[in-house]
Protein backbone atom coordinates (compact mmCIF):
# COMPACT_ATOMS: atom_id res chain seq x y z
CA UNK A 1 0.00 0.00 0.00
CA UNK A 2 1.20 3.50 -0.78
CA UNK A 3 -0.41 6.92 -0.62
CA UNK A 4 -0.15 10.20 -2.48
CA UNK A 5 -1.40 13.35 -0.80
CA UNK A 6 -2.01 16.53 -2.77
CA UNK A 7 -1.84 19.75 -0.75
CA UNK A 8 -3.64 22.63 -2.44
CA UNK A 9 -1.78 25.89 -1.83
CA UNK A 10 -3.35 29.21 -2.81
CA UNK A 11 -1.67 32.54 -2.12
CA UNK A 12 0.74 30.85 0.27
CA UNK A 13 -1.99 29.23 2.37
CA UNK A 14 -3.11 25.62 2.62
CA UNK A 15 -6.63 25.52 1.14
CA UNK A 16 -7.26 21.78 1.02
CA UNK A 17 -5.88 18.28 0.66
CA UNK A 18 -6.76 15.31 -1.53
CA UNK A 19 -5.58 11.80 -0.49
CA UNK A 20 -5.12 8.85 -2.85
CA UNK A 21 -4.33 5.24 -1.89
CA UNK A 22 -2.53 2.91 -4.28
CA UNK A 23 -1.84 -0.79 -4.45
CA UNK A 24 1.87 -1.19 -5.16
CA UNK A 25 1.03 -4.27 -7.28
CA UNK A 26 -0.56 -1.95 -9.86
CA UNK A 27 1.27 -2.61 -13.16
CA UNK A 28 1.50 1.10 -14.04
CA UNK A 29 3.16 1.83 -10.70
CA UNK A 30 5.55 -1.13 -11.03
CA UNK A 31 6.66 0.17 -14.41
CA UNK A 32 6.89 3.93 -13.82
CA UNK A 33 7.00 4.51 -10.05
CA UNK A 34 4.18 5.92 -7.96
CA UNK A 35 4.66 9.67 -8.54
CA UNK A 36 4.89 9.58 -12.37
CA UNK A 37 2.06 7.02 -12.52
CA UNK A 38 -0.12 9.14 -10.26
CA UNK A 39 0.60 12.38 -12.12
CA UNK A 40 -0.30 10.83 -15.46
CA UNK A 41 -3.50 9.35 -14.12
CA UNK A 42 -4.60 12.41 -12.15
CA UNK A 43 -3.44 15.51 -14.04
CA UNK A 44 -4.19 14.24 -17.54
CA UNK A 45 -7.79 13.54 -16.60
CA UNK A 46 -10.06 16.02 -18.44
CA UNK A 47 -11.83 17.06 -15.23
CA UNK A 48 -8.62 17.87 -13.30
CA UNK A 49 -7.61 21.50 -13.06
CA UNK A 50 -3.85 21.73 -13.62
CA UNK A 51 -2.00 24.22 -11.36
CA UNK A 52 0.76 26.54 -12.54
CA UNK A 53 3.29 24.83 -10.30
CA UNK A 54 3.66 21.29 -8.93
CA UNK A 55 6.17 20.52 -6.16
CA UNK A 56 7.34 16.93 -5.81
CA UNK A 57 9.85 14.98 -3.71
CA UNK A 58 12.10 14.27 -6.67
CA UNK A 59 12.09 14.72 -10.42
CA UNK A 60 11.67 11.48 -12.37
CA UNK A 61 12.73 11.06 -15.98
CA UNK A 62 9.11 10.77 -17.13
CA UNK A 63 8.14 14.04 -15.48
CA UNK A 64 9.60 16.20 -18.27
CA UNK A 65 7.42 14.45 -20.84
CA UNK A 66 4.43 14.80 -18.55
CA UNK A 67 5.18 18.49 -18.00
CA UNK A 68 5.01 19.11 -21.75
CA UNK A 69 1.70 17.27 -21.99
CA UNK A 70 0.23 19.28 -19.12
CA UNK A 71 1.50 22.55 -20.60
CA UNK A 72 -0.30 21.70 -23.84
CA UNK A 73 -3.44 20.85 -21.88
CA UNK A 74 -3.70 24.29 -20.24
CA UNK A 75 -1.92 26.09 -23.13
CA UNK A 76 0.77 27.61 -20.95
CA UNK A 77 3.98 26.42 -19.35
CA UNK A 78 3.83 24.84 -15.94
CA UNK A 79 6.59 24.11 -13.45
CA UNK A 80 7.23 20.68 -11.95
CA UNK A 81 10.02 21.04 -9.41
CA UNK A 82 11.48 20.08 -6.05
CA UNK A 83 11.25 22.51 -3.09
CA UNK A 84 13.30 25.68 -3.53
CA UNK A 85 12.89 27.25 -0.08
CA UNK A 86 11.95 26.46 3.54
CA UNK A 87 8.34 27.43 2.86
CA UNK A 88 7.95 24.81 0.12
CA UNK A 89 9.96 22.23 2.09
CA UNK A 90 7.59 22.71 5.03
CA UNK A 91 4.51 21.94 2.95
CA UNK A 92 6.20 18.90 1.41
CA UNK A 93 7.06 17.57 4.88
CA UNK A 94 3.41 17.98 5.89
CA UNK A 95 2.33 16.07 2.77
CA UNK A 96 4.82 13.25 3.42
CA UNK A 97 3.86 12.97 7.10
CA UNK A 98 0.14 12.88 6.31
CA UNK A 99 0.67 10.33 3.52
CA UNK A 100 2.42 8.01 6.01
CA UNK A 101 -0.51 8.35 8.43
CA UNK A 102 -2.95 7.51 5.61
CA UNK A 103 -0.94 4.37 4.76
CA UNK A 104 -0.95 3.21 8.40
CA UNK A 105 -4.70 3.84 8.73
CA UNK A 106 -5.38 1.91 5.52
CA UNK A 107 -3.24 -1.01 6.73
CA UNK A 108 -5.18 -1.13 10.01
CA UNK A 109 -8.47 -0.97 8.09
CA UNK A 110 -7.46 -3.85 5.80
CA UNK A 111 -6.25 -5.92 8.76
CA UNK A 112 -9.59 -5.40 10.54
CA UNK A 113 -11.48 -6.36 7.38
CA UNK A 114 -9.36 -9.49 7.05
CA UNK A 115 -9.94 -10.33 10.72
CA UNK A 116 -13.68 -9.79 10.26
CA UNK A 117 -13.64 -11.95 7.12
CA UNK A 118 -11.80 -14.72 8.98
CA UNK A 119 -14.33 -14.57 11.83
CA UNK A 120 -17.24 -14.79 9.38
CA UNK A 121 -15.68 -17.79 7.64
CA UNK A 122 -15.16 -19.40 11.03
CA UNK A 123 -18.80 -18.73 11.96
CA UNK A 124 -20.16 -20.16 8.71
CA UNK A 125 -18.03 -23.29 8.96
CA UNK A 126 -18.98 -23.72 12.62
CA UNK A 127 -22.68 -23.41 11.74
CA UNK A 128 -22.32 -26.11 9.09
CA UNK A 129 -20.69 -28.43 11.61
CA UNK A 130 -22.87 -27.71 14.66
CA UNK A 131 -26.16 -27.83 12.74
CA UNK A 132 -25.05 -30.70 10.51
CA UNK A 133 -25.90 -28.71 7.38
CA UNK A 134 -25.35 -30.16 3.91
CA UNK A 135 -23.59 -26.96 2.79
CA UNK A 136 -22.00 -23.82 4.22
CA UNK A 137 -24.93 -21.40 4.80
CA UNK A 138 -24.03 -18.69 2.29
CA UNK A 139 -27.59 -17.29 2.41
CA UNK A 140 -29.20 -16.97 5.85
CA UNK A 141 -32.67 -15.45 6.23
CA UNK A 142 -34.03 -14.29 9.58
CA UNK A 143 -37.64 -13.54 10.61
CA UNK A 144 -39.11 -11.46 13.41
CA UNK A 145 -42.63 -10.39 14.43
CA UNK A 146 -43.25 -6.94 15.94
CA UNK A 147 -46.49 -6.10 17.77
CA UNK A 148 -47.64 -4.56 21.03
CA UNK A 149 -50.84 -6.21 22.32
CA UNK A 150 -51.72 -7.13 18.75
CA UNK A 151 -51.73 -3.57 17.39
CA UNK A 152 -50.03 -2.76 14.08
CA UNK A 153 -48.44 -6.22 13.78
CA UNK A 154 -45.64 -6.50 11.26
CA UNK A 155 -43.22 -9.16 10.12
CA UNK A 156 -39.68 -8.59 8.98
CA UNK A 157 -37.25 -10.57 6.89
CA UNK A 158 -33.52 -9.91 6.72
CA UNK A 159 -31.04 -11.71 4.52
CA UNK A 160 -27.33 -12.26 5.08
CA UNK A 161 -25.05 -13.20 2.23
CA UNK A 162 -21.78 -14.84 3.31
CA UNK A 163 -22.25 -13.54 6.84
CA UNK A 164 -23.02 -9.93 5.90
CA UNK A 165 -26.35 -8.06 5.63
CA UNK A 166 -27.72 -8.00 2.09
CA UNK A 167 -30.23 -5.17 2.43
CA UNK A 168 -31.62 -5.37 -1.09
CA UNK A 169 -33.26 -8.65 -0.03
CA UNK A 170 -34.83 -7.23 3.16
CA UNK A 171 -38.63 -7.28 3.29
CA UNK A 172 -41.38 -5.87 5.53
CA UNK A 173 -44.78 -7.55 5.87
CA UNK A 174 -47.99 -6.04 7.20
CA UNK A 175 -49.80 -8.89 8.94
CA UNK A 176 -53.11 -9.70 7.23
CA UNK A 177 -54.43 -12.75 9.04
CA UNK A 178 -54.43 -11.79 12.73
CA UNK A 179 -55.74 -8.81 14.68
CA UNK A 180 -55.13 -10.38 18.11
CA UNK A 181 -51.73 -11.21 19.63
CA UNK A 182 -50.56 -14.52 18.15
CA UNK A 183 -46.86 -14.51 17.31
CA UNK A 184 -46.95 -18.12 16.12
CA UNK A 185 -49.79 -17.52 13.66
CA UNK A 186 -48.19 -14.30 12.44
CA UNK A 187 -44.87 -16.03 11.90
CA UNK A 188 -46.61 -18.74 9.84
CA UNK A 189 -48.14 -16.08 7.62
CA UNK A 190 -44.88 -14.26 7.00
CA UNK A 191 -42.89 -17.44 6.33
CA UNK A 192 -45.59 -18.62 3.91
CA UNK A 193 -45.68 -15.31 2.03
CA UNK A 194 -41.91 -15.23 1.70
CA UNK A 195 -41.31 -18.74 0.40
CA UNK A 196 -44.47 -19.03 -1.64
CA UNK A 197 -43.24 -15.92 -3.46
CA UNK A 198 -39.76 -17.37 -4.01
CA UNK A 199 -41.22 -20.63 -5.34
CA UNK A 200 -43.62 -18.83 -7.70
CA UNK A 201 -40.78 -16.69 -9.05
CA UNK A 202 -38.39 -19.66 -9.21
CA UNK A 203 -35.85 -17.81 -7.04
CA UNK A 204 -33.09 -19.30 -4.91
CA UNK A 205 -34.00 -20.58 -1.46
CA UNK A 206 -31.77 -19.79 1.55
CA UNK A 207 -29.26 -22.24 2.96
CA UNK A 208 -30.57 -21.59 6.48
CA UNK A 209 -33.71 -20.00 7.95
CA UNK A 210 -33.63 -18.42 11.41
CA UNK A 211 -36.87 -17.91 13.33
CA UNK A 212 -36.92 -15.56 16.32
CA UNK A 213 -38.48 -17.79 18.97
CA UNK A 214 -38.54 -21.24 20.48
CA UNK A 215 -40.10 -24.59 19.70
CA UNK A 216 -43.60 -23.25 18.97
CA UNK A 217 -42.49 -20.73 16.35
CA UNK A 218 -40.07 -23.24 14.84
CA UNK A 219 -42.64 -26.04 14.46
CA UNK A 220 -45.23 -23.66 13.02
CA UNK A 221 -42.74 -22.36 10.46
CA UNK A 222 -41.59 -25.88 9.61
CA UNK A 223 -45.20 -26.92 8.94
CA UNK A 224 -45.43 -24.09 6.40
CA UNK A 225 -42.26 -25.24 4.66
CA UNK A 226 -43.62 -28.80 4.53
CA UNK A 227 -46.90 -27.56 3.02
CA UNK A 228 -44.89 -25.72 0.37
CA UNK A 229 -42.83 -28.82 -0.38
CA UNK A 230 -39.55 -27.36 0.87
CA UNK A 231 -39.46 -28.99 4.29
CA UNK A 232 -35.87 -30.09 3.76
CA UNK A 233 -34.66 -26.46 3.93
CA UNK A 234 -32.53 -26.09 7.09
CA UNK A 235 -34.36 -24.06 9.75
CA UNK A 236 -33.82 -23.22 13.42
CA UNK A 237 -35.40 -21.20 16.21
CA UNK A 238 -33.25 -18.95 18.40
CA UNK A 239 -34.89 -18.30 21.78
CA UNK A 240 -33.62 -15.08 23.29
CA UNK A 241 -33.87 -15.80 27.04
CA UNK A 242 -31.08 -18.39 27.18
CA UNK A 243 -29.91 -18.06 23.53
CA UNK A 244 -30.98 -21.65 22.91
CA UNK A 245 -31.04 -23.07 19.39
CA UNK A 246 -34.06 -25.25 18.57
CA UNK A 247 -33.87 -27.66 15.65
CA UNK A 248 -36.55 -29.80 13.97
CA UNK A 249 -36.89 -33.32 15.38
CA UNK A 250 -34.64 -32.49 18.35
CA UNK A 251 -36.18 -32.58 21.82
CA UNK A 252 -33.46 -30.60 23.54
CA UNK A 253 -32.10 -27.25 22.35
CA UNK A 254 -28.43 -26.64 21.60
CA UNK A 255 -26.47 -24.18 23.71
CA UNK A 256 -23.28 -22.76 22.26
CA UNK A 257 -20.63 -20.98 24.30
CA UNK A 258 -20.91 -17.20 24.56
CA UNK A 259 -17.73 -16.75 22.52
CA UNK A 260 -18.92 -19.04 19.71
CA UNK A 261 -18.53 -17.36 16.31
CA UNK A 262 -21.59 -19.28 15.06
CA UNK A 263 -23.77 -18.04 17.93
CA UNK A 264 -22.62 -14.45 17.42
CA UNK A 265 -23.60 -14.61 13.75
CA UNK A 266 -27.03 -16.06 14.57
CA UNK A 267 -27.55 -13.35 17.20
CA UNK A 268 -26.62 -10.70 14.68
CA UNK A 269 -29.15 -12.03 12.16
CA UNK A 270 -31.86 -12.26 14.86
CA UNK A 271 -31.14 -8.77 16.22
CA UNK A 272 -31.05 -7.25 12.74
CA UNK A 273 -34.46 -8.78 11.94
CA UNK A 274 -35.82 -7.28 15.17
CA UNK A 275 -34.32 -3.85 14.45
CA UNK A 276 -35.69 -3.84 10.91
CA UNK A 277 -39.13 -4.98 12.08
CA UNK A 278 -39.41 -2.38 14.84
CA UNK A 279 -38.64 0.32 12.29
CA UNK A 280 -41.88 -0.34 10.32
CA UNK A 281 -43.92 -1.15 13.42
CA UNK A 282 -43.03 2.20 15.01
CA UNK A 283 -43.86 4.03 11.79
CA UNK A 284 -47.30 2.39 11.53
CA UNK A 285 -48.05 3.01 15.20
CA UNK A 286 -47.14 6.69 14.95
CA UNK A 287 -49.31 7.01 11.85
CA UNK A 288 -52.27 5.37 13.64
CA UNK A 289 -51.88 7.53 16.77
CA UNK A 290 -51.59 10.67 14.65
CA UNK A 291 -54.76 9.75 12.73
CA UNK A 292 -56.60 9.06 16.00
CA UNK A 293 -55.66 12.49 17.37
CA UNK A 294 -56.81 14.19 14.16
CA UNK A 295 -60.12 12.28 14.23
CA UNK A 296 -60.78 13.60 17.75
CA UNK A 297 -60.42 17.24 16.68
CA UNK A 298 -63.89 18.80 16.21
CA UNK A 299 -64.82 20.08 12.74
Amino acid sequence: ISAVLILLIREGKLSGKIPFIYDLKDKLIEKNGIIPAFMKQYYLHPATKVPNEIIVNEIHKDVEVLKDLLSKKIKKKIKVKTPSDHFEEGFLKIANKNAKVIVEQEKIKQELELESSNQINQALNELKEVLNLPNIPHIIEGFDISNIQGTDPTGSLVSFLDGKPNKKWYRHYKIRSKSTPDDVGMMKEVVYRRYNSLIEKNLELPDLILIDGGKGQLNASLSVLNDLGIGNTPILGLAKKFEEIYLPNKKEPIRLSDDSAALKLLQRVRDEAHRFGVKLHRKLREKRVSKSILDDIPG
